[in-house]
């Protein structure tokens, strides 16, 4: 957890490629990879995220951990003196040494008619440069493997040395609406009819989150208990339960100013009109959500409900690289929620589309509506389930060949 007495990391100097290749992600020519520059950094806030608005107990002890063994920054402006401020003050001022694009931008606002081909960006955006480790190095005895990777690991693999206690059921239990969540919670369909916009709760109230998305870890609320993995499959095997957690993930998206527009790709849009746009501003500014988000993407991993997450991380990276709406996410986007995705090709996938994006802003154009992460394996849970079908069956086949 953080204290609001923390300061963010400080960005590292850094000099821009004055001799940049004008290829746009896209064209023939494929993008430089370019190399990772480490610098110190403060432990204190590896995710260089905006101030917390209050001390919070959502997340599990390995986020809190993390934070004390990372010590490098990766994400780095090309600005002697800028920093990400963890006060909101310090942010607006450090948000003027570049004309950032207005709250009113839209994609439609930068293509007229959904035209394929890039443009110029209406703002200048300071260049940005993300520096990612593809490498997926594991090894325990890697000089850059921490804590944080240590836990990654763990969940990648399902935790392997996570015991199952058959007498604890409570997970099953609240997610089946037979028991309310503690402290002051309630149960499962309650939550869902009369929390549901009611974002001032949301935000302050620290005991529902470990409940509506459980973990096979300890968080810090010591009424909710770890998740078993007998519930996984009992809570897999009960369809109104599984709906229910969707319905937890989509009462967190409006929370932080999105809606699940397709279901089976997982793709997220905007909320309408404006009321984004307070979601956006608190979500910027309250780090311990992005302790919730790494649980939230934890935990749809842990039931049938992994192909969610590429496409909010496809929306994160857009809001915070193109948009510049959701800047201080991209950290914690980079060094946790994209590492929770199992996939090593999916990963790859939406590093890849980071740079893409990243490449579009330091050449001072917009990507087009059409420029969309490549997603490497079935983008919906439907295709998951054929594709699962057609591969019994052809065990099938090969079984009466034989």
């Amino acid at each position: 957890m953080y204290s609001n007495k923390n300061k963010d990391q400080s960005i590292a100097d850094q000099n821009t490629d004055n001799n940049q290749s004008n290829t746009i992600p896209g064209d023939e020519k494929p993008i430089e990879q370019e190399e990772s520059v480490e610098t110190e950094a403060s432990i204190d806030n590896p995710m260089g995220c905006g101030s917390t608005k209050e001390n919070d107990v959502d997340d599990n002890d390995s986020n809190k951990k993390s934070i004390q063994k990372t010590g490098q920054s990766q994400l780095q402006q090309p600005s002697s003196n800028d920093r990400m401020d963890s006060d909101e003050d310090s942010h607006k001022k450090s948000s003027k040494k570049s004309k950032t694009i207005s709250d009113d931008d839209d994609d439609d606002n930068n293509n007229r008619g959904g035209s394929g081909r890039h443009t110029r960006s209406s703002a200048t955006l300071s260049k940005l440069r993300i520096n990612f480790d593809d490498s997926d190095d594991e090894n325990e005895d890697s000089r850059h493997y921490s804590y944080s990777k240590r836990d990654i690991a763990e969940y990648r693999n399902h935790y392997p040395n996570a015991r199952s206690n058959p007498k604890i059921h409570d997970n099953y239990d609240f997610y089946t609406n037979q028991i309310r969540s503690h402290p002051d919670g309630d149960f499962i369909d309650k939550i869902h009819k009369n929390w549901f916009g009611d974002h001032r709760k949301l935000e302050y109230h620290h005991g529902y989150i470990q409940w509506l998305f459980p973990l096979q870890e300890r968080g810090l609320n010591i009424s909710a208990e770890p998740l078993q993995k007998h519930e996984i499959e009992s809570i897999s095997k009960n369809e109104k339960a599984l709906e229910r957690l969707l319905t937890s993930y989509k009462l967190m998206l409006d929370f932080y100013g999105f809606k699940l527009v397709d279901e089976n790709t997982g793709e997220i849009r905007r909320l309408s009109g404006d009321s984004y746009k307070s979601r956006f501003r608190n979500l910027d500014t309250s780090s311990h959500n992005y302790l919730r988000i790494t649980r939230i993407l934890k935990c749809l991993g842990e039931f049938k409900y992994e192909y969610l997450k590429f496409s909010f991380l496809e929306a994160i990276l857009r809001e915070s690289i193109t948009k510049n709406k959701l800047s201080n996410c991209l950290r914690s986007c980079k060094d946790y929620w994209i590492e929770t995705l199992r996939s090593p090709d999916e990963r790859r996938a939406i590093r890849q589309y980071a740079r893409e994006l990243v490449e579009y802003r330091n050449k001072e154009m917009t990507p087009p509506k059409s420029h969309k992460a490549h997603r490497p394996r079935p983008t919906s849970a439907a295709a998951e389930k054929t594709e699962k079908m057609s591969s019994a069956k052809g065990d099938d086949d090969d079984d009466h060949m034989e």
